[in-house]
């Protein structure tokens, strides 16, 4: 029953993610597109991170790359450090070979400063992601019609809803979808 609430859960998050706000009517339709081994071999090619800092799950709507937020961020910022942006540089190399669609989840607990701007976790968690989003986009040419930036805040935690139960809930997560979706 568990897998089948995940399983219907990351159906409606995909779908969320999918949708389009401007128009009423939507038409979809789901190909598969099998290329999940094939991108979780390259990004374990091609991202220098140890498993404290990264884990990599596979679930119905593709492939979750996991990275620890603080290889992007400092603590109450939104700001994408050097470090970051290599990573960034590195993910965006395998996005532009496979073309998959790819969803930026962006989990946080932490206790956001006063000084930040930030009232609560979710509105850094939403601003993060979408700093992501935009830096792929313009820093890294890959189309806006690919990325779809979700921040979750402290609501999602890593350990009950997939296997490896030892990382942070504090992570940024690349949803790559193993199906395309066309609108």
């Amino acid at each position: 029953m568990k897998r089948f609430l995940i399983l219907i859960t990351g159906l409606a998050l995909s779908l969320q993610a999918a949708y389009c706000a401007q128009e009423a009517n939507i038409f979809m339709t789901v190909n598969i597109d099998a290329r999940s081994n094939y991108v979780l071999n390259e990004f374990k090619k091609i991202l220098p991170l140890n498993d404290s800092e990264i884990k990599y799950t596979k679930v119905p709507r593709g492939l979750i790359v996991s990275i620890a937020e603080n290889k992007f961020f400092k603590p109450s910022s939104s700001r994408i450090s050097p470090e970051g942006e290599t990573l960034l540089q590195l993910i965006a190399q395998i996005l532009k070979k496979f073309n998959n669609k790819c969803v930026i989840e962006s989990h946080t607990d932490e206790a956001v400063a006063q000084y930040s701007g930030y009232k609560e976790d979710w509105e850094i968690s939403i601003h993060r992601a979408s700093v992501i989003a935009k830096y792929l986009v313009q820093c890294c040419q890959i189309g806006s019609d690919r990325l779809y930036p979700m921040g979750f805040g402290d609501t999602m935690p890593f350990n009950d809803n997939v296997s490896t139960a030892d990382f942070t809930d504090n992570r940024i997560d690349f949803v790559i979808f193993d199906y395309s979706v066309k609108r």
